[in-house]
């Protein structure tokens, strides 16, 4: 008998084929957490999104597990380090959905900055107005880059090809500026930024990140782009600077009322921020949606497929 792998979520088709090919098992489960705490036991690998947390219970019920891999680049919903102390790989695959995220990004800013989304709202109403809807240009803004891992590199290369000055600032990382972007600190985007690009980690750290002190410090008006986590977000401030017009724009692809499955929370329960963000014209909302393409999921696939080979099968 082969071992078994448990999908908990659905990948691209191909991946089922991949790790069968790898001389595993496949068992397709929409699982409750007790249903697999009690079946545990009978499985080598999960490969999950964010729907199910793996915490320290279901380790520990694990006893033939090897690895878990991550269908995306968030962990949140998994204790690593307990799994680590445990002897099992934790895998993820950031790299998949770069460029859907970098992409995303622009197509968000584009949307910002040239005003479409509101145009065509009016224009769908009987409105042509030219004149309310002059936009500005991508071209030599200066774009801030808060995060520079997969995500941030990604769009930092795309961003170039549109002729923006490129700063990028990364609290755990440095020495990685090149042709492409200038390394800087948090207090020279504050000062030149045009434009600012979240991208860093989900971690208790970088909990409202983004708050009332931070968004007063930027010495210009910017547009704000948020694809990474929505607890990095203070929402309510945000508000506040777009009603103060601090903020020209934004674009929040993920909110920090967000549960740990990524769903945002009923309408019924909203506050206050959320209903404001909902209303304005300045805002663009989508759910969590910019690492999402077709082709990301494939490419998912044979990262972590990859991964699995060199780390669990070849390393052990």
């Amino acid at each position: 008998m082969n071992p078994t792998v448990l999908f908990i979520d659905n990948p691209h088709p191909s991946m089922e084929k991949e790790l069968r090919a790898l001389g595993y098992d496949i068992e397709k489960k929409d699982i409750s957490y007790s249903e697999l705490a009690t079946s545990a036991h009978k499985y080598v690998g999960y490969i999950i999104r964010s729907k199910f947390v793996i915490d320290q219970h279901i380790i520990d019920r694990s006893i033939h597990l090897q690895f878990i891999a991550r269908i995306g680049a968030g962990m949140e919903n998994i204790d690593v380090d307990y799994a680590k102390q445990k002897k099992i790989h934790c895998l993820n695959s950031p790299e998949g959905n770069a460029d859907a995220v970098g992409e995303f990004v622009i197509a968000t800013l584009l949307n910002l900055l040239r005003n479409i989304q509101k145009a065509d709202t009016e224009v769908r109403n009987g409105i042509w107005d030219r004149k309310s809807n002059l936009g500005n240009e991508l071209c030599h803004k200066t774009v801030g880059i808060i995060g520079y891992g997969n995500m941030g590199k990604n769009l930092a290369g795309k961003l170039k090809s549109f002729g923006c000055e490129l700063l990028a600032h990364d609290k755990f990382k440095t020495g990685f500026g090149d042709e492409k972007v200038k390394e800087v600190s948090l207090k020279e985007i504050w000062k030149y930024a045009d434009i600012v690009s979240l991208h860093i980690n989900y971690l208790p750290e970088n909990y409202y990140y983004v708050n009332k002190n931070w968004l007063q410090a930027f010495e210009k008006n910017i547009y704000l782009i948020n694809t990474s986590r929505g607890k990095i977000l203070h929402t309510a401030d945000l508000a506040n600077a777009i009603q103060q017009e601090k903020i020209k724009a934004a674009a929040l692809d993920v909110l920090e009322y967000e549960n740990i499955r990524l769903q945002n929370k009923p309408i019924e329960e909203w506050d206050d921020a959320m209903h404001f963000l909902a209303r304005s014209p300045k805002v663009i909302l989508s759910p969590h949606i910019a690492g999402q393409t077709f082709e990301s999921s494939e490419k998912h696939v044979g990262i972590l497929i990859e991964k699995i080979k060199k780390e669990v099968l070849l390393l052990g």
